[in-house]
């Protein structure tokens, strides 16, 4: 009953991903482009910062403000010791329309607010790129785990398969006399453990496909394999310095945390400009026509003004004093957050190196070990037809061997995925590196 369930589950979830058509990491990543949620705000931040240089900019330009009202005047005289006025009342209309045009002549804070927003435009290029690289180590890493997956899913699938003959064999020789029982259930309780196995990769390759549609919002039931003899390639130039060296100067978190710093400074200046006179110059022009007026006739008069206007702040309640200190406790923090930032590169450099070169001895070592496992099974299995092996060391040597196997697999994977990493710490990770290991995959 297990058994004829596990094959319904299993044959229904590959019957589906045999029907889907290849997807490449390329394709993967186009899609992202487009649809990954994070990616996304990540574009959005960057077009709301091209606005930040224009409002900063408004501030040092010409304001001009055109006002205007109507209004009917009701004038009653209540008293009055003028002896011409005793009584009486009016109404008239009056209106006025002014032109004022203000230009800001020195403002020191408005010019370094206009400098702030400049960088930090700057800053929110560096995001972008930031955003980019890891949409390009996260598609490769989610499709290299469907690839993964997959290798997984083909090996168990094979390990249960020679398993089943193994089982299959036992029972003929059981039932002929030739093992004893023990040695039947042994045989059967690896086969039920690999039945649980190849559920276990079923559902592991399901939930890595999720990942890709995680990120493409779109529905993935396959991806291409990809080959196995390609070049291990070593980092160039040799030496962890070197790499430790670039990643200093081009990381991009790097290069995000030097304008931070410098965004801080740039403003305990424009918190100190508070201390500072601000001249500017308004010019107006206005009419006001008055209809009549409780004393005689209306008039209509028009005025225009020339005025420079110098404001010195002498007390404002220590508020200045305050957001300058804050301002400078913030210069400390950016540059805490430097240094935490130029350790993490540096230890994810050297890591990431070491995980390079450590990988293509990782694979080389992998690789003999298959070969020998592969030699060892084929002893056992002969040894078992001579009688020298029992059952239980055959399905070691097939465990064994697909265990290397997956390992093996999983190695290449992570060879490729610790150069992407490499590249990333050193900030030349690009599409160049996505279609380069898109080029390993089997048609």
């Amino acid at each position: 009953m297990l058994r004829a369930v596990f094959r319904t589950i299993f044959f229904l979830i590959i019957a589906g991903q045999g029907h889907a058509t290849n997807v490449g990491l390329v394709g993967i990543f186009n899609e992202a482009l487009d649809k990954d949620p994070s990616f996304q705000v990540a574009k959005n931040e960057l077009d709301a910062s091209g606005f930040l240089q224009a409002q900063a900019k408004a501030g040092l330009l010409p304001s001009i403000q055109l006002e205007g009202f109507h209004s009917d005047v009701n004038q009653k005289i209540i008293s009055s010791t003028n002896e011409l006025y005793r009584n009486g009342s009016a109404n008239y209309p009056t209106k006025s329309i002014a032109l004022t045009v203000t230009q800001p002549l020195y403002n020191r804070s408005l010019w370094l607010g206009y400098s702030q927003a400049k960088t930090r435009v700057k800053q929110a290029v560096v995001s972008f790129g930031v955003a980019e690289q890891d949409l390009i180590l996260r598609s490769a890493n989610a499709y290299l785990n469907a690839l993964a997956a997959h290798d997984v899913l083909i090996f168990t699938k094979a390990e249960h398969s020679a398993i089943k003959e193994q089982l299959d064999l036992v029972r003929v020789k059981h039932d002929s006399g030739l093992v004893a029982k023990a040695e039947l259930h042994d045989a059967v309780a690896r086969f039920s453990l690999s039945q649980a196995d190849l559920i276990s990769a079923v559902n592991g390759l399901d939930d890595s496909l999720r990942g890709l549609q995680e990120l493409t919002g779109s529905v993935v039931k396959h991806v291409r394999p990809m080959r196995e003899n390609f070049e291990l390639k070593p980092p160039f130039p040799e030496g962890v310095g070197y790499w430790i060296q670039d990643a200093l100067k081009q990381n991009l978190m790097m290069k995000y945390r030097r304008l931070s710093v410098e965004l801080a400074g740039k403003e305990v200046q424009r918190q100190k400009a508070g201390h500072l006179p601000v001249l500017g110059l308004v010019v107006s022009s206005g009419r006001e026509d008055t209809g009549n007026s409780l004393f005689g006739g209306g008039s209509d008069i028009e005025t225009n003004n020339l005025m420079f206007k110098l404001s010195v702040p002498l007390f404002s309640g220590g508020g200045t004093v305050a957001r300058v200190g804050e301002a400078v406790t913030r210069v400390y923090s950016a540059k805490d957050e430097l240094e935490r930032e130029h350790r993490q590169v540096e230890r994810k450099t050297r890591g990431a190196y070491r995980a390079v070169v450590g990988g293509i001895a990782r694979v080389d070592a992998l690789q003999s070990a298959v070969i020998a496992q592969e030699s060892a099974r084929h002893f056992r299995v002969q040894g078992e037809y001579a009688g020298t092996e029992t059952t239980l060391a055959v399905l070691d040597a097939e465990r064994d061997l697909y265990s290397a196997k997956r390992d093996l697999a999983r190695a290449r994977y992570e060879f490729v995925l610790s150069r992407l990493m490499l590249k990333q710490a050193v900030g030349t990770l690009n599409l160049d590196d996505i279609i380069e290991i898109d080029r390993l995959l089997i048609e």
